[in-house]
């Protein structure tokens, strides 16, 4: 993917969530059931960044773990709801596409439903890097996308097909998607990992797989089934 049209899309992701922020905001108030699965990799009293924190739910659950936490998000709106609910916490506005943390630094990272939004497989494995190099040794990953190979997003996918195969392939990936949020008429864009893909990113000598799996509130199901894929990697 070039990298024009890469910055075209993180400039319509942050704005496209700039314009929902308060909407979202209000989706986001209570802990998702899968995070309840994230408690055994977590390191009580650690150092935990968030990365894609929005409001900063994610920190009501890991509290219990008393870690040192740190949100960071592109989104200023989503942040300011963040500091108002947790002012005792650490949050930083910056963009996960460019990225400028300590080095072995945190004992986990959390990425959640975040992932999804990088364009490009080149900008996905910088990410992916970055996120190696601040994580300390034997520290965890611990990264969810959503599962976009749903009947409700079937028309999306065969649309984003269409488009692959008009443009010969340079626009977008055939699982590049822009999903609408609610009745706004602007979209966000997602792609649309399959698990191998997935999986595929992180298969190298620098990280451990310790889990993959597909879950449906909370529940782990089957890929077809899922809402959410789930990967868990420590560094080596």
């Amino acid at each position: 993917m070039r990298k024009k049209l890469i910055n075209q899309i993180k400039e319509k992701v942050i704005s496209s969530y700039s314009a929902i922020a308060h909407e979202f905001d209000q989706t986001r108030k209570i802990p998702w059931q899968e995070f309840n699965h994230f408690l055994a990799y977590t390191k009580h009293g650690g150092k935990s960044l968030d990365l894609g924190c929005g409001n900063g739910r994610l920190y009501e659950f890991l509290k219990q773990k008393e870690v040192d936490y740190l949100g960071v998000d592109h989104n200023s709106h989503l942040l300011d709801k963040a500091k108002e609910n947790y002012p005792e916490c650490r949050f930083q506005l910056a963009d996960m596409m460019d990225l400028n943390l300590p080095e072995e630094a945190f004992d986990n990272i959390f990425c959640i439903a975040s992932f999804h939004h990088i364009p490009g497989r080149k900008m996905r494995k910088e990410v992916s890097e970055s996120i190696r190099k601040s994580l300390k040794t034997d520290g965890i990953l611990i990264l969810t996308v959503w599962n976009l190979f749903q009947l409700k997003y079937l028309n999306t996918l065969l649309k984003s097909i269409l488009s692959f195969i008009v443009h010969f392939g340079f626009k977008n990936a055939w699982n590049d998607l822009w999903i609408k949020w609610g009745n706004y008429p602007i979209k966000r864009y997602y792609h649309a990992f399959l698990p191998k893909e997935l999986i595929k990113i992180f298969s190298t000598d620098s990280w451990e797989i310790e889990e993959f799996y597909f879950t449906r509130k909370g529940k782990k199901v089957s890929f077809f089934r899922a809402y959410n894929l789930v990967l868990v990697v420590r560094k080596k």
